[in-house]
Formats: structure tokens, sequence, C-alpha cells
């Protein structure tokens, strides 16, 4: 990672520091320029931007968690999906804040299992799980081909948000929190392009999650579609 780019992105810098820098697979290996190319810019400038508003003890938490991840390819088609369900991890701390709570800190899960993040203000506490849903292995063979819209949503789809959710559920209850606290499963959803294109799925993705909860709310944000207050 050139050093232009670690005075730019000083807390990516840090991660990469963290990680096994001379492994051939590390994904900021390959930016040994002062430049980036127009899309890894606006990455980089979203992903510093998320960094920069954990505190201190969750920025550490963070790098321990995310700096194997940085190495760690599951396949060629979904290159570093680990190191993206990391940074949505702090997505989620970002939205803790939003909603209004003043102490917000990353957990760290080594012991037992936890939610992804614990809140805090007057009011009451928060528990927060995220969950990212990634594109269906389908929609990975046919990138870079037309597609048509396709009404409905997949059923790999409904299981997949089903199976995430009762595991988040699951992920809070360990929490000495959990009986009175604010419970919030925080979905990233990356849908598939045939099920992005048709626009009635939007509303159709709004009424399968709200069927979905219980006392465990879902907030979720999916690519192109803005996120809706009273979902996400």
């Amino acid at each position: 990672m050139h050093p232009a780019i670690i005075q730019r992105f000083p807390r990516l810098g840090m991660l990469w520091d963290r990680s096994k820098t001379a492994a051939a697979d590390n994904y900021f290996g390959i930016y040994d320029s002062p430049t980036l190319f127009p899309g890894t810019e606006k990455q980089f400038i979203t992903w510093e931007a998320l960094l920069q508003a954990l505190d201190f003890d969750s920025l550490s938490i963070f790098l321990r968690k995310a700096a194997g991840r940085v190495t760690a390819v599951s396949n060629p088609d979904r290159g570093w999906s680990q190191l993206v369900e990391s940074m949505n991890e702090v997505r989620g701390y970002q939205h803790a804040l939003s909603l209004g709570y003043t102490t917000v800190r990353l957990l760290d899960e080594q012991a037992r299992p936890l939610p992804d993040i614990e809140a805090a203000n007057t009011a009451g506490r928060c528990l927060i799980e995220v969950k990212t849903i990634q594109e269906s292995d389908d929609e990975l063979d046919m990138r870079g081909q037309v597609q048509a819209p396709e009404s409905g949503l997949p059923i790999r789809l409904k299981r997949l948000l089903k199976k995430r959710y009762f595991h988040a559920s699951n992920q809070i209850s360990g929490h000495p929190w959990a009986e009175s606290a604010r419970k919030i499963c925080y979905m990233v959803i990356n849908l598939d392009l045939r099920t992005l294109l048709a626009d009635e799925n939007k509303e159709l993705l709004q009424t399968y999650i709200q069927e979905l909860q219980t006392d465990v709310e879902i907030h979720s944000i999916s690519q192109h579609w803005p996120a809706n207050p009273n979902v996400a």
C-alpha cells in the first residue's frame, strides 16, 4: 500500500499494517501507486469515514477481527467478502449513532456468541447484530450479461433472510442486556440484479421483513433502494 494512500486513509493504513502485508492475496497489496481508480477512491473514502467514526476501543476490536480477512478470499467470484462483512459491522455502529445512541461500541465475540454492537443513551440500551446478504451464485455467473426484471422475491433470498434473522436473534439473546434492551438485526442486503430491476420487489421485500420480525427489529439497507426509516 503506497505511503501516499496511507496518509490519505490512515485507518485503512492501520488495517493494512495489521494484516499479512506480504501475502499475494492481500486486498490492499495492489495499491502500490499514489493514485486510485475512481471506483476504488470512492470506496476508500466511504470505508475511511466509517472507521474514523469508531471510538478507540472499537477500532482496536475491528482491527483484530478484520486483519485476517484482508487476505481471506472466499472464492475468486466473491473476492474479499469477509472483509466487506467486517466493514458492514462498522455500518451497524454508525447506524446506532444515527438512532441517537451516544455510547456505542463494537463487541469482542471471542469468548462466547454475542451481538456485534451494544449502544446506550439516557433513554435506554440497544443491541445490534449485523448480517450481510450476498448475491446468489447465479447472479455471479450472469454478471456482465443483459438481465430482465424478475417480479417476486426468490425463494433462496427469503430462506436466507429468515436464517440470518434467527441467527441474529440467537446472538443477541446471549448478551446480559437482552431481556430489557432494544434489539435490532441490521441487514445489508445485496440483491440480484434481476430482483433489483423489478421496482415492485422493494415493497415485497419490506413486507417480508416486517412479517419476519418478532421482538428483534429488522433494519435493512440494499443497493439503490434508500433505507425506509420504519424498517431500516
